[in-house]
Formats: C-alpha cells, structure tokens, sequence
C-alpha cells in the first residue's frame, strides 16, 4: 500500500539579510524582490521596519498589493519564515541605521544564523548571491567583515571607504585589496556581511551614532579584536544612495559632523586638539559663500560632541 511522505525538510539558514526601511516601502520592496529572486533557499530575508507605529500601515498594503509571501516576526519568540517567505520585523521607533539593523542582527543571534548581510533598503542585487560570501568567509575566518563591489550613478565602485587623518574626510576604498592593507579602511554599511557570532563578539554596530559613522567604528573595532577586512568581486550591487536623508541634507551633514567628533575622541583622541583649531575653517568657508546655515550646522554639531550629546536628536537641531 502506497504510503504518502513528508516532504524533505529545509535545509538549515546560513544567511540573514536584513532590509532596514525607514519610509521608503517602494524601494525596499524593489530590493528584497532582487535579492528572493538569487538568494538560495539557505538565507532568509528580513525587512527591518524602522518607526513602524508611524509607517507600516503603509508597508503592510505595499506588500499585500504586491503579491510578496511574508510573515511577521516576534523577536520574543524568534522563528524564521520557509524559504521564499520574507519575514518582517516592526521596531515601533525609528531607531537609526545601527540601531534598527541591530534588531535584526539579534534576531538572527538567538537563532544561530550563522552569517548576517545588512544591506541598504535602496539597493538591488544585480549579480551573484550570499553564496559567493559564505564560501570566501569559510576559506578565510580571520577576515571580520567582507564588502561586495557598489555602483551608483555618482561615485565610482566602491567597496568601503578610508577615513583621512588630516580631516577624518572619508574617501572610497575602491578594491579588497585597500581593504586588507589601509588601516583606516572600512567596509560600507550599505553592504557589509559578518559571522553573526563576530559581530554578537563587538556589541553588533555601534548604536549612539544613530545616523553616519557607525561603519568606520564598526571597522576599527573588528581591527581592534584582531581581525582584518577584504571583499568579493562577484557580488554586485547597486545603489540608489542617501533615500532616507537625502544626499548632502542638513540632516546628513549635521550627523556626519557630530559624528566625526565622536569617532576623532574614541580612536584617535591625540588628534582633537588640532582638529578643534581647524574647526574655524570651513565655518568661515560657508559664511564667505554665503551659507550661514550650513556653518551655524557645523558649530551646532561641534557645540553637541562637546556636550556630550549622541544618538537622535530633533530635526529642529539641523533644520
């Protein structure tokens, strides 16, 4: 007599990504579409939902119109959808980029997943999968984090950037091979993928930046446990660049510059007091342009490092 089997069982999750969207459903459905369209059935995408009191009313009747499969996850009871599935996690506040990727990451830690990609929510994948980086970490487990090759219409290819010691300026690291040799080189946080165990290791991205730097202090603290950083060719991404806040915003350049002070007093504290003596330099350079706004930003930026002041701050700050 003829006796029905079960289906074969899943084969375990070796890949988390997670998707942060902070009001830019459309994009975001775009992108984890790319990426359930390459990955294999072993990695799980998560849509990170930042502020979701205010916002997934409407990402939740984006992906019902969209025909897209997903769950809701409960990071108390943390269980990941099938394959195929994305699964959506609600943060009620916004929580910034690390803060909001963080959720995901211990989602994914109290499950055991052993490998996390964040990857920005305005992004597509447009060639390779999580695949190529699972095996290039398995072959080199003394790199900490692995970036992927990132096209935009602006910017050469890059994977990463390199913090300048002369004005902590951030230029591309446009090759694994600055990567591994330069320092002060890091891995994007637009695409960046880790061991969750390494990161878990670190305290996960550094949350009081909220918005912009958290990628070169995530860099220097796997340096500072003793790993290295690389990238892979075959990976391709690319990227729409700075949705959320908008490219060169007051709100981006108020966080980059407080931020910049934060990042100067952590690692290279020997350097503040030049710094501070350069601090006139581009005021003046903004009001002789004719931008008072823009330099009474950088002195609010200054004046909130020395105050101590991190993570979010209201947009009457930088407006």
């Amino acid at each position: 007599m003829f006796q029905p089997q079960a289906p074969p069982p899943e084969p375990p999750a070796k890949v988390g990504i997670l998707v942060l969207n902070y009001h830019h459903p459309k994009e975001t459905l775009a992108c984890v579409q790319s990426l359930l369209a390459r990955e294999p059935e072993t990695t799980r995408v998560l849509w990170i939902e930042n502020d979701a009191d205010a916002t997934w009313e409407a990402g939740r009747a984006l992906l019902d119109a969209s025909g897209q499969p997903y769950a809701l996850l409960d990071a108390q009871h943390p269980a990941l959808p099938p394959a195929g599935v994305l699964g959506v996690l609600l943060c009620p506040e916004n929580l910034g980029f690390a803060g909001g990727n963080n959720a995901g990451f211990r989602f994914l830690h109290q499950l055991s997943v052993p490998f996390t990609w964040v990857l920005n929510n305005d992004t597509l994948l447009l060639h390779g999968s999580s695949d190529i980086l699972v095996e290039a970490a398995l072959a080199r487990p003394e790199v900490g984090a692995w970036g992927t090759p990132i096209l935009t219409d602006h910017a050469p290819c890059y994977f990463g950037g390199i913090v300048s010691r002369k004005n902590y300026s951030i230029c591309y690291a446009q090759n694994p091979a600055t990567l591994e040799s330069d320092p002060l080189s890091f891995v994007s946080g637009c695409s960046l993928f880790v061991r969750t165990a390494v990161a878990a290791q670190l305290g996960f991205l550094p949350e009081h930046y909220f918005l912009y730097y958290e990628d070169p202090a995530f860099g220097m603290e796997l340096r500072r446990a003793g790993y290295i950083l690389s990238g892979v060719w075959g990976v391709l991404i690319y990227h729409l660049e700075s949705l959320s806040t908008g490219h060169r915003s007051n709100l981006m350049e108020f966080y980059s510059r407080r931020n910049r002070w934060h990042f100067i007093q952590t690692y290279f504290p020997e350097d503040l007091d030049r710094q501070r003596r350069g601090l006139w330099h581009p005021i003046q350079k903004y009001l002789f342009r004719g931008r008072p706004g823009r330099a009474l930003l950088e002195w609010k930026a200054y004046q909130h490092f020395q105050a101590g002041r991190t993570g979010r701050v209201s947009g009457s700050t930088y407006t």
